[in-house]
């Protein structure tokens, strides 16, 4: 098959990631996948080994399945030259009317968050496309111990997304370090403007911290193997990309429930926890007090989310695509 997408760029977000990742391995299976931008431009942080094209291709390619993650691009989609035409469902606030309304558009979802979410608003029963993550290139880790050195709170960097709720971390962070309990901060991202490069550069916080930058994608199981604890305070989500990296690292989680209902089973692999500062203080004390239970949250994310695995992923959309027809 000759499969596609249509995205608005190829830099560092979960939604272009999710298709970089899916098309490397429909390629690796003997399909073709091309990503459509209104560039073209190809991914700069990313080994991806199909084809980019501009928007101008669409209609001269020939193509037998086309996806989108955005209603912006209805047009893209409707108009392409292509058999079957999916929204692939990611962001939680995107409004599916406008898809739902042309009738030959298939909706997947991407997590039980969006699929839920899509019953209930739409009446519609989209198809699971649930996942993922490379668990292959994360790894485990091998000690919860913590002695002669600062317990490391990880969380995701991305200040110019208020929606990721660091500032939750972080305020934790901080009234913990100044009731004495010895942490240190990790933080990442990628800037993808200047806003973003800014306001990294500008952070400040009154506990010790790491701000990692530009580490390359393909070695991110560097960066979560320093921490000893992942904390995700999303506001919504459709997948959380950052907890099931965590949790293929065989980190202990505290997360909200945004995009991570396939993931986060409380008290079993992970803390779930509503989006309050005082109440992310009071897990994370709770797991930097409780090393035993590091070890047995951590190792049991670990193993629960190799059922999310990219290549299952892959596997699941292919057996759809082959198995029915289009719209």
């Amino acid at each position: 098959m000759h499969l596609g997408v249509i995205l608005p760029h190829t830099k560092l977000y979960g939604g272009v990631k999710r298709f970089l990742e899916l098309g490397n391995i429909f390629i690796e299976k003997g399909h073709s996948f091309t990503v459509y931008t209104p560039d073209g431009a190809s991914p700069t942080w990313f080994n991806f080994k199909g084809e980019t094209k501009p928007f101008s291709m669409l209609t001269e390619d020939s193509i037998d399945a086309l996806f989108t993650t955005e209603v912006k691009f209805i047009e893209q989609l409707t108009t392409a030259n292509a058999r079957r035409r999916i929204l692939y469902h990611v962001r939680i606030t995107e409004n599916l009317k406008p898809f739902l309304k042309h009738g030959g558009v298939e909706i997947f979802a991407c997590s039980s968050n969006i699929y839920l979410h899509d019953k209930k608003k739409y009446g519609i029963e989209a198809f699971k496309a649930l996942g993922g993550v490379d668990t292959s290139n994360y790894k485990a880790k091998e000690s919860y111990a913590v002695k002669d050195r600062p317990f490391v709170v990880m969380a995701y960097g991305r200040l110019a997304e208020r929606v990721k709720g660091t500032k939750y971390v972080v305020r934790a962070c901080e009234k913990l370090y100044k009731k004495g309990y010895n942490i240190r901060m990790l933080l990442f991202d990628t800037a993808i403007s200047e806003k973003a490069q800014e306001l990294i550069n500008n952070f400040t916080a009154s506990v010790p911290f790491d701000f990692i930058q530009n580490h390359p994608f393909d070695k991110n199981s560097e960066i979560f193997n320093k921490a000893d604890l992942f904390v995700a305070a999303e506001r919504h989500a459709g997948w959380s990309n950052t907890v099931s990296e965590a949790m293929a690292c065989a980190l202990p989680v505290i997360a909200t429930q945004a995009g991570t209902k396939d993931l986060l089973i409380d008290g079993e692999t992970g803390l779930l926890t509503k989006r309050y500062t005082f109440l992310f203080r009071r897990k994370i004390k709770k797991l930097i007090e409780d090393e035993a239970l590091r070890q047995q949250l951590g190792q049991n994310a670990y193993r629960h989310v190799k059922n999310f695995d990219w290549h299952a992923l892959a596997d699941r959309i292919i057996s759809h695509l082959e198995g029915t027809t289009g719209v």
